[in-house]
């Protein structure tokens, strides 16, 4: 964990840069946050679930106690790691950033699925993702050391809860993290390395790409260059402008991005035309420092070019001994532009998400503490305004409150879900799993659900999977139906898909 000394100039720049935000109209959770009542280092930004206290409760599929969840809630796993899909390949591991792309006759529901796979050693006991006929953009080699590229995507369809269709929908791409869906029945699948694979006769890496759901077609496979060449983590569009936000996981290095496409249009191939890159700037302030915000600090930004989203990053190292230099380090080519030209810095960009005219933004570590915060980003009610608004809606003050939160949903009926991505806290008297937390209109948070997964023998009929401890595993991929009555999320490993449901009417989701 980073040192995080008191620096009183950055608290005077992020209180004092609220005068100067100008009157915006915020969306309902923004409007009701009560900043003023929550600035006092000792406030309370925990409450308690207005949904009950999570217990452990059964998989409907397993009978294992999976997760813990409030009462009259129940769930189905599905989608282990190995089982076999319908496409007759079997399930990858690594399950991450997933998102609900098509609703179909029946109310069928259709997700896209990343796995965040890096480069497959021979041998390696995990294949890579599906067969020759899914669409594959690389097939790195170096012989004796790495014989592929491990990541990609998968389709999974479920009927009231239950999956009846998963199947690989891409493959040959690496480290695909997380991502977000276009609203028009795809998925942005986005890589989380930066690889120069062409010093050695194979292809770059650290791109997004465009996956359909099956129904619409295969994937391309071509990346969308346009959108830079860095350490994604996740994608929001604002289905009003057809504009692309990007968040960068690259450390006290990462920006926060824009993509204006050439084509706007809102169908599946209109993104491979290309576009426009800038990256956030706070307005009158250089290189601003946003990594240590204070909750409600508010500033008036705008949008900086860059000229070449494709440039290579700060240096290249070699991603294994003996290997060539290839694997980018640093600062990425979009960051160092952006750097130039007086751009913002964060900790760690991660979740991003669209609601009612904002782009919420996940900061993993931001904070005093380095707990994470929540960002919120407005335009300028200003038709063709390259001006708009960031808020701190929340800044976790300790790990209790919240423990690195790194994916973020937001239900159909406005409730704002985080999941940690912490190490699992101890209370004394043993580990207490990674956790979904709610994140109510005041600034404070709320445990929803709780990773509870300890298997003491491999599952039945899974004997691939291996026992073990597995609460301290990362919840990803959250995201609910556009009914508002199932939520899905992975757990990464051993790589699971759960589908949620519940009364959710008693809170805010």
């Amino acid at each position: 964990m980073k040192n995080h000394g008191t620096d009183l100039g950055r608290r005077r720049l992020l209180w004092g840069a609220a005068a100067g935000a100008g009157g915006v109209a915020l969306a309902p959770i923004l409007y009701r946050l009560q900043a003023s009542k929550l600035r006092d280092k000792g406030s309370d930004l925990q409450r308690e679930s207005p949904y009950g206290l999570p217990a452990p409760t059964p998989d409907r599929a397993t009978g294992l106690p999976l997760l813990k969840l409030p009462p009259d809630f129940s769930y189905t796993s599905a989608g282990w790691s190995g089982d076999p899909m319908s496409d007759g390949y079997p399930t990858p591991d690594r399950h991450d950033g997933m998102g609900v792309i098509h609703t179909g006759p029946g109310g069928d529901i259709t997700l896209i699925r990343n796995h965040e796979r890096g480069l497959i050693a021979p041998g390696k006991p995990m294949p890579f993702i599906g067969g020759p006929a899914t669409p594959c953009y690389d097939n790195l080699v170096l012989p004796g050391r790495i014989a592929g590229s491990g990541g990609g995507t998968t389709a999974l369809r479920f009927r009231e809860g239950e999956l009846i269709d998963a199947r690989a929908t891409l493959a040959g791409t690496l480290v695909n993290c997380s991502g977000g869906p276009t609203g028009f029945g795809s998925w942005l699948s986005c890589e989380e390395i930066v690889l120069r694979g062409s010093l050695i006769g194979a292809r770059d890496h650290g791109y997004v790409f465009e996956v359909p759901a099956p129904e619409f077609g295969p994937a391309s496979a071509r990346p969308i260059r346009d959108m830079g060449l860095m350490r994604h983590e996740a994608t929001a569009r604002d289905p009003a402008t057809g504009l692309i936000y990007l968040t960068e996981d690259n450390g006290a290095h990462s920006g926060f991005y824009r993509f204006t496409p050439h084509d706007r249009a809102a169908r599946i191939g209109a993104l491979e035309a290309g576009g426009r890159l800038a990256m956030l700037k706070v307005v009158g302030r250089d290189n601003a420092d946003l990594t240590e915000p204070e909750i409600g600090a508010t500033f008036a930004v705008e949008w900086v070019s860059i000229p070449d989203p494709d440039a290579d990053p700060e240096r290249l190292e070699a991603p294994a001994p003996g290997l060539p230099k290839i694997r980018g380090a640093g600062k990425s080519g979009p960051f160092l532009q952006g750097e130039a030209r007086g751009a913002a810095g964060f900790s760690r960009g991660e979740g991003c998400h669209y609601h009612q005219g904002v782009i919420y933004m996940v900061d993993t570590s931001g904070g005093a503490a380095g707990s994470g915060a929540v960002w919120a980003y407005q335009d300028e009610p200003a038709q063709g305004s390259d001006r708009g608004t960031l808020t701190a809606i929340f800044v976790a003050p300790d790990e209790a409150t919240a423990d690195s939160p790194d994916t973020i949903a937001i239900s159909p009926r406005g409730g704002l879900l985080l999941c940690e991505d912490g190490s699992g806290r101890g209370d004394g008297n043993g580990v207490l799993g990674n956790r979904m937390l709610g994140l109510d209109a005041t600034g404070r948070t709320f445990g929803f659900a709780e990773n509870n997964l300890v298997l003491d023998r491999a599952p039945p009929t899974r004997s691939w999977i291996a026992p073990g401890d597995y609460r301290r595993m990362e919840f990803t991929g959250a995201c609910f139906d556009p009914g508002g009555r199932w939520l899905f999320v992975n757990i990464q490993t051993p790589g699971i898909t759960f589908a949620i449901t519940g009364p959710w009417e008693r809170g805010t989701f």
